[in-house]
């Protein structure tokens, strides 16, 4: 018996293998649950669809917040209020004109250097360091940009490798070109690390150049690039890691099924995670020399000044 949002109280009778032993649910009383509300016959009827979740997220993000302010301080706040913004950008404008029929690919494109603009001065301050990250950070897009687009060409990839971009395809919405859509979102998970490998970068060398101002700027980017190159090592196994974890049971089916495996490798699915992986880690490992290289530059003219 379940209790509706407008305060009826039914009964409902739910298949077997929804709610079952065997997926460790048990249903307790007072529970919240989502419940689907169909019309039959001009009768509502419901059904059980599964737990309701949002409270016990919303307070989990919440000690996310607190944990972050209360270790950074005032930075932890401004790295939030750029994930707001993010977030704006992404609701309000990037996904309005991708379903308005405009090219998913430049939409991104574009996205990404707002966000980039935003999130970057809110997080880091209106610095000189800040700004050679951004630099840093924007011209290494343009390269993910380009070797996205000529991978997919050149590898054939249509941006239908995942049941939710065919579920997009055959859904109400019309003109979403998928190709440029799966691009895009190349374009958008590179920005996502980007921040971290260019900031370091740009404060390496500031410090270097702090603990000893007389360095050129060929010693200051060989200093600074050894400690980059520490960087990619951990980099490389991170990322590989990180996507096994985010598709795990992809990777499980991979790894089990009985036809060969390069098979799976080279179907559509399988080859949109590699080349997504790939291309967003081969940028970053190029982001490194170009921030230690316009780090290097700025700060031993900074010196000569």
């Amino acid at each position: 018996t379940v209790r509706t949002p407008d305060n009826k109280e039914i009964d409902i009778e739910q298949p077997y293998n929804i709610y079952n032993e065997s997926d460790n649910v048990v249903i307790r009383e007072g529970q919240s649950l989502v419940l689907v509300r169909t019309e039959v016959e001009g009768a509502a009827q419901y059904s059980i669809q599964e737990p309701y979740r949002l409270d016990g997220i919303f307070v989990l993000f919440a000690i996310f917040i607190l944990m972050v302010i209360k270790v950074s301080g005032k930075k932890g706040f401004f790295a939030f209020l750029g994930l707001g913004i993010s977030l704006i950008i992404l609701v309000q404008w990037l996904v309005p004109n991708i379903l308005a029929g405009k090219s998913p690919m430049f939409i991104c494109f574009f996205a990404a250097l707002g966000i980039a603009f935003s999130t970057f001065y809110l997080s880091h301050g209106f610095k000189k360091s800040t700004t050679i990250a951004l630099v840093s950070t924007l011209s290494t897009l343009v390269l993910a940009f380009v070797a996205s687009l000529l991978t997919s060409h050149f590898l054939q990839l249509f941006g239908t490798g995942t049941e939710e971009a065919i579920s997009l395809n055959f859904s109400r919405i019309d003109g979403i070109d998928l190709k440029g859509l799966f691009l895009g979102a190349v374009v958008i998970g590179t920005l996502g690390v980007l921040d971290d490998v260019t900031i370091t970068q740009v404060a390496t060398v500031h410090e270097i150049h702090d603990a000893n101002s007389k360095l050129t700027m060929k010693q200051l980017y060989k200093k600074g690039l050894e400690v980059g190159k520490d960087h990619i090592a951990s980099i490389i196994n991170t990322l590989f890691l990180a996507y096994v974890g985010a598709s795990f049971p992809i990777f499980i089916l991979l790894v089990s099924m009985p036809r060969p495996i390069w098979v799976n490798i080279n179907s559509e699915g399988i080859a949109e995670e590699i080349v997504r992986t790939l291309v967003g880690s081969m940028t970053l490992v190029i982001a490194i020399p170009i921030a230690t290289l316009l780090a290097a530059y700025y700060y031993s003219k900074k010196k000569s000044a």
